[in-house]
């Protein structure tokens, strides 16, 4: 497999958001504790890479494996196209795996069982994705525990590592993740619904029933823009709730640039062409107010120091 197939199948551009996850814990973890453990912190977060890209890889196996529709398989699909033997997909996928299992394991020797027990919950919702009898994106949750796996399971393990050790992860804790990701959970749950718009068709040939299809493309376009007032509005509450920095209401300047992104889209739901606008927008957005939220724990230690 060469390099470029390797980048393309792992989808490697994604594990920015595994970075991203990672500051806003870091951030959260000084604002409220002022500390956080950066060895547990640091390998839990190169294990989640792997992990993201082992499913990833997991991803487009399944998909182009159970695929119905010709023209997806030779046109579409990146295992199709680049015509990759699926044996040579799934070594690399099966290899890959010694590496997080042997972070897991010592993470779990570090900290205790439940970081296993949270890796194995993180891990299957990721094979269930398009794997199993029934794989969730090819069901009407698909779109949800996407997003509520990406944007506050990873954020929870991270916040799990990093502050065990020290004695501060309870139960308030990770109601205050669980919080302050609320925004990222709903901009990721437009994106899914974004690409579901766009891939209406194609899914309905593969036998891909989505919330999409159940409700169809008019309501989930109301139901983008919904998701997106949610985004806008929390961040503001949070803000003067005091959950996050106060800083990050400056995310709100953002509104009309990313406004722009999204009427393309809401026009003509086309994957090559107004799906990347949306994309944009949601990365432009979670980085912004995971900057802010990281901005707002430096001037917080500062003063402090002062």
């Amino acid at each position: 497999m060469n390099r470029k197939l390797f980048v393309e199948l792992s989808e490697v551009k994604t594990t920015v958001l595994d970075l991203a996850w990672f500051i806003l814990t870091i951030s959260y973890a000084y604002l409220k504790f002022n500390t956080f453990d950066f060895i547990n912190g640091i390998l839990g977060f190169i294990a989640v890479i792997f992990i993201h890209i082992i499913i990833n890889f997991h991803n487009n196996y399944m998909d182009y494996k159970n695929s119905k529709d010709l023209e997806y398989r030779q046109k579409i699909s990146t295992i199709g196209i680049n015509r990759e033997s699926l044996a040579v997909v799934k070594k690399w996928m099966y290899g890959l795996t010694i590496f997080p299992l042997i972070i897991g394991a010592f993470l779990v020797y570090r900290t205790g069982w439940p970081i296993m027990v949270i890796g194995v919950i993180c891990i299957g919702i990721g094979l269930l994705y398009s794997g199993g009898p029934k794989p969730l994106n090819s069901t009407m949750f698909g779109e949800v525990v996407v997003a509520i796996a990406i944007s506050i399971l990873i954020p929870l393990t991270y916040s799990y590592l990093g502050l065990v050790g020290t004695g501060n992860f309870d139960s308030s804790s990770a109601i205050d993740i669980v919080i302050i990701c609320l925004p990222n959970t709903f901009a990721i749950f437009a994106a899914q619904l974004c690409n579901n718009t766009c891939d209406i068709e194609s899914d309905i040939k593969n036998g891909r029933h989505t919330l999409v299809y159940h409700i169809g493309k008019t309501n989930a376009l109301s139901l983008f823009k919904a998701s997106w007032a949610l985004t806008f509005l929390l961040i503001p509450i949070l803000a003067l709730l005091q959950v996050v920095p106060y800083v990050t209401l400056l995310v709100l300047l953002l509104y009309p640039a990313i406004w722009d992104k999204f009427h393309p889209y809401l026009k003509e739901q086309v994957k090559t062409q107004t799906y990347p606008l949306v994309i944009k927008a949601v990365t432009q957005l979670v980085l912004t107010y995971i900057f802010l939220i990281a901005v707002g724990a430096i001037i917080n230690k500062i003063m402090s120091l002062l």
